[in-house]
């Protein structure tokens, strides 16, 4: 009976972290504008990044038609429970109709966990990333390290290109019953931003 009662306060434990999990908010300018000039119409072009959940396959603009910032939640693979990791990533694509070179730099911040509702779950999680060139790569445990103070960094990224960022949870072995049936909140900035790929500047 020992064993089935700390099977279930494990499940129930995975359970509070995972409905919380993974919210990416994208922030950056939406250029979008048009001037009337003669003999023509000149547009501004439209910067615009598309986010795709790895494991679900939800997609969302970076920035929404109403110039807020958009939330993507990231559905983790696995279980998690005292001492293990579950995994989930993100694919973002430069879809920008500028013309010319258009290079971006993505950038992930440093994660913040929040517990729901009181609680100390927060205190016992821990959230790794790295960058991938295939999301299978989100599944593997290995390249995975904490988010330093600058970010994470892609690789640059041009129109129609893609980078993706994956994402690991895990709980500590030595989490204590008392978190049982806590929640968490896990919120991960993430912004674009245009390289300057000319000499004169952008």
């Amino acid at each position: 009976m020992r064993i089935t009662r700390s099977l279930k306060a494990a499940a129930l434990i995975a359970a509070a972290v995972v409905l919380g999990l993974f919210t990416v908010q994208g922030t950056f300018a939406l250029w979008n504008a048009s001037a009337v000039a003669a003999p023509g119409t000149v547009s501004a072009a439209s910067f615009d990044v598309a986010l795709t959940a790895v494991n679900s396959g939800t997609t969302t603009n970076m920035t929404l038609a109403t110039g807020a910032a958009a939330n993507l939640a990231l559905s983790p693979a696995g279980t998690l429970g005292p001492g293990t990791s579950v995994s989930g990533g993100v694919v973002v694509t430069n879809n920008t109709n500028a013309g010319g070179q258009f290079n971006t730099a993505i950038t992930v911040g440093q994660p913040t966990v929040a517990n729901t509702g009181g609680g100390t779950l927060a205190s016992y999680i821990v959230v790794n990333a790295k960058s991938a060139a295939s999301s299978t790569e989100c599944s593997s445990s290995t390249g995975y390290a904490q988010i330093g103070t600058g970010g994470l960094v892609s690789p640059t990224v041009g129109k129609s290109g893609s980078t993706i960022f994956c994402f690991q949870v895990s709980l500590a072995s030595g989490a204590p019953s008392t978190v049982k049936g806590q929640a968490v909140t896990i919120s991960l900035p993430l912004t674009a931003r245009q390289l300057c790929g000319v000499p004169s500047g952008c």
